[in-house]
């Protein structure tokens, strides 16, 4: 087993995962609320996640900005899994702190969300870290 390349393979499979995630699951979520038969058909998705739309808006842009930077390639899974694991730990921080919804219409059990979202995404970045110019192993 190669360490190395497992370390550098780690932002783009956290950017896979945590993209898929929110797209499939701001998707789910704003079909359910623009679409009331849906809702109807299976109320448990809105019952639980309480989302409005601005947050599954936010969720989808999330994921298709994750999916740019798989499809461009280069050091950007690693900007992503840096910046958004930033984000999502501070955000989480923040949140269980202040119990503030910041406008996004946040649940008290949506921060530590963000805090199991977000620290993997710094360890990601920080297993994946390679100084510009230090050959590294290619990760896809």
């Amino acid at each position: 087993m190669n360490w190395n390349k497992i370390g550098a393979r780690a932002p783009l499979w956290y950017t896979w995962a945590v993209g898929g995630f929110l797209l499939l699951q701001g998707a789910s979520t704003l079909l359910f609320r623009l679409v009331p038969q849906f809702d109807r058909a299976f109320p448990a998705l809105l019952a639980v996640t309480q989302m409005i739309p601005i947050h599954s808006l936010l969720h989808i842009g999330t994921g298709l900005l994750a999916l740019a930077v798989i499809r461009y390639g280069g050091r950007g899974p690693w900007w992503f899994a840096l910046g958004f694991g930033l984000f999502y730990t501070l955000l989480g921080l923040a949140g269980q702190l202040s119990g503030n919804p910041f406008g996004l219409g946040l649940q008290p059990f949506d921060h530590p969300f963000h805090l199991v979202a977000g620290v993997p995404g710094l360890v990601a970045a920080a297993l994946g870290y390679r100084p510009l110019g230090q050959p590294r192993a290619r990760a896809a």
